[in-house]
């Protein structure tokens, strides 16, 4: 999965460093012959399909005499990356260091909009949920298995339901049934929703299997309306830009509109709770 706002970021760079190119008067296969690339990487990169190395700006800055160009092309660079995590080079260190990251900007975010489509969000997690969940992906993934570190700050995330903060959250109710966890593990997980539920700067929204799901193809966070984060299986997408933050905004509103809330998503609650409980007894 690739980001559009990533992409275009890319291909803002390329057209800026052709323009570099070309005020050197350089052709694509002058400038590759200065630097011993195939005169192909010139064109990936102006194109934005290749996404330019340090060592390759400052290669590109010097045969084009545009040294003073370098620092604000790395700091550009910079901030492409961040937009894309890779998160096997965020996991090699164990995946706790994510959850620290995750809990320190956490800490300075006012608001935040949770869709979810098939899993409870980390932050509403029970200690239970959390290590089951985290222990098969980092088996399934290879990742370090730090779990119980990274467990440890999960819960301190969940801390932040009750700081002030303002949370919306709208969760399809097939993340509510067993599957992604087992029954015994899913039923003290409802009744920690329902005990959240009345939190004061919770808002917590059940979307119902019957409504039509067609646009539902990714779970997401928007912070602040800043910022929103996709998490896919290789990578952590950030969109920054105002126009697709809008975008994921306007998908939120449309499933937050058509989600119920209050008693209503008690009774739903309750009612898997119910199931959940009825099969037990009959094991």
């Amino acid at each position: 999965m690739s980001s559009s706002s990533v992409q275009q970021a890319r291909g803002v760079l390329g057209i800026r460093l052709k323009g570099i190119r070309q005020d050197a008067g350089l052709s694509g296969r002058a400038l590759a012959a200065l630097t011993g690339w195939h005169f192909t990487r010139i064109s990936k990169i102006e194109h934005g399909r290749t996404m330019p190395s340090k060592a390759d700006l400052e290669l590109w800055c010097f045969h084009c005499q545009a040294q003073a160009e370098l620092p604000d092309l790395l700091a550009t660079t910079r901030s492409i990356e961040k937009m894309y995590l890779d998160l096997r080079r965020l996991y090699r260190s164990g995946t706790s260091r994510y959850q620290r990251e995750l809990l320190e900007e956490e800490q300075w975010t006012h608001r935040f909009r949770s869709f979810t489509t098939s899993l409870i969000p980390g932050v509403l997690q029970t200690q239970e949920y959390a290590t089951m969940l985290l222990s098969d992906i980092a088996g399934m993934m290879g990742h370090p298995a730090d779990i119980e570190q990274t467990v440890d700050v999960r819960m301190k995330r969940g801390n932040l339901l009750r700081s002030g903060k303002l949370f919306h959250f709208v969760i399809m109710e097939n993340a509510l049934l067993p599957g992604v966890v087992p029954a015994e593990v899913m039923r003290p997980q409802l009744e920690y929703l329902l005990q959240v539920q009345n939190l004061p700067g919770v808002h917590l929204g059940i979307l119902p299997t019957k409504v039509r799901h067609y646009m539902a193809i990714c779970e997401f966070w928007i912070t602040d309306d800043e910022c929103v984060e996709v998490e896919t299986f290789s990578a952590i997408l950030k969109v920054e830009q105002p126009g697709e933050i809008a975008i994921y905004a306007k998908v939120f509103d449309h499933y937050a509109r058509q989600a119920v809330y209050g008693s209503a998503a008690q009774n739903i609650l309750r009612a898997v709770l119910h199931e959940l409980q009825q099969q037990g007894e009959t094991l």
